[in-house]
């Protein structure tokens, strides 16, 4: 059974997966496991549907045939996956194979597609499908970071436009194996921090209100008053700081377009602080087997029995932050004394903005005043709980208008690659 084509942007981070299929926004962490012994496998029964789709994305078991996933095992995700007690399947931050290259951004990106599917044919029918089959066409927008894509963009759409063919998606958790055929008709390869100036030049009024007053309140004499949220985000000559997990793009748009010549990935994001801390903390003897479980340790409130284990572990990636804020700060420098002299607005954003803020922010003024006292630059630190979205929301605004420019006959080169 084949639905209407979908409309999907996703974000294929390094810690998170954010998806916006049809308007309807999921996240859920970058994580898989491989199953190697199925034997165990219980079918879900009938009255246990509803329950396993409400969570779909943290209790599938999945299995593939797509050039983008090389292994055949059975793959868990989500809760699920981390719970399952096997080991990680995640995105290696120090590694030189880029996320084009590995199967689990296949991996995830077909897993969310196939799901939002069964989902949806769920919701209408409350049954499975009785066939064991369903179809669906995709219009796609996804990213790369800034330096992978010029090498890999154009070989990773192919990929994904699969000459035609569609890619198979098995559900393994029901009595009888669920098939999802995707085929992706349009797909865009977006360079990562470029879809967030597209996310950030298409902000509600909501959202650029809290961009003025973060700009307003470095300022304390005065001197952007009167400027609005639309102004800055409208600026044609930016510096976007795109703080992930894995990478840390140095999007820069000259004359309201994206400048890939003065752009720039830096292959560390916040994860290699999480990696240090981790590596600090093991060989104290402390039981964090991934990143994963130790920014799940950081991020929730400590009990009264943790409290002293949480300030300690605090403190050890607080130091690890700091460090990595000179790292960062210093990459600034570089990008800035290419095009500093242009930039009117910084925009720092991602999921690890917020952590890093405490450190950084100071470092990056700091490097802004080198280039002289009367450089009004305002820079836009922008919160990890937004920001996390402005690469999704863009890559969401391209894919909607993918179909329209083809349809319409606009011929353009969707992916540059050298």
């Amino acid at each position: 059974m084949t639905a209407k084509p979908i409309v999907a942007g996703l974000d294929l981070g390094n810690g998170y997966v954010k998806a916006n299929i049809n308007g309807l926004v999921r996240v859920f962490p970058s994580i898989a496991v491989k199953q190697f012994n199925t034997g165990h496998h219980t079918p879900l029964t009938e009255d246990e549907l509803g329950v396993f789709m409400k969570d779909i994305i943290n209790q599938m078991d999945l299995s593939f045939s797509s050039p983008l996933v090389r292994s055949t095992e059975r793959r868990l995700f989500g809760e699920r996956a981390l719970k399952s007690g096997l080991n990680l399947e995640e995105f290696d931050v120090f590694a030189r194979t880029g996320k084009s290259e590995v199967d689990l951004s296949g991996v995830l990106a077909l897993g969310t597609i196939a799901a939002d599917r069964l989902y949806e044919f769920y919701e209408k029918n409350e049954s499975l499908p009785a066939s064991g089959k369903l179809k669906v066409k995709v219009d796609l927008a996804t990213a790369l970071p800034i330096g992978e894509h010029k090498l890999h963009a154009k070989t990773y759409r192919q990929k994904y436009v699969n000459e035609g063919a569609p890619h198979i998606v098995t559900f393994h958790n029901f009595e009888r194996p669920v098939h999802v055929e995707i085929l992706f008709e349009h797909v865009y390869v977006a360079n990562e921090g470029e879809s967030a100036q597209y996310g950030l030049m298409l902000a509600k009024d909501d959202f650029l209100e809290m961009i003025r007053r973060e700009a307003v309140k470095r300022f304390p004499n005065g001197e952007l008053d009167g400027i609005t949220g639309k102004d800055l985000v409208s600026a044609k000559n930016t510096l976007g700081i795109d703080i992930g997990e894995g990478t840390i793009d140095f999007a820069v748009f000259s004359n309201g377009k994206f400048n890939p010549d003065a752009s720039s990935t830096m292959n560390q994001g916040y994860g290699s602080v999480l990696e240090s801390t981790l590596t600090k903390l093991q060989d104290e003897g402390y039981p964090y087997k991934s990143r994963k479980e130790l920014s799940e340790f950081l991020h929730n409130d400590p009990s009264p029995f943790t409290k002293r284990k949480w300030t300690h572990v605090k403190n050890v990636n607080q130091s690890e932050e700091n460090r990595f804020g000179d790292v960062v700060s210093s990459e600034v420098s570089k990008v800035f004394s290419r095009v500093g002299g242009f930039t009117e607005v910084i925009f720092v954003f991602g999921g690890g903005a917020t952590p890093l803020e405490w450190s950084l922010f100071q470092k990056l003024q700091s490097r802004v005043a080198e280039f002289g006292d009367d450089n009004l630059l305002p820079i836009v630190y922008l919160d990890s709980d937004f920001s996390r979205f402005l690469n999704v929301q863009g890559l969401y605004q391209v894919a909607q208008r993918l179909r329209q420019a083809a349809d319409s006959g606009v011929k353009k080169q969707v992916v540059k690659a050298k």
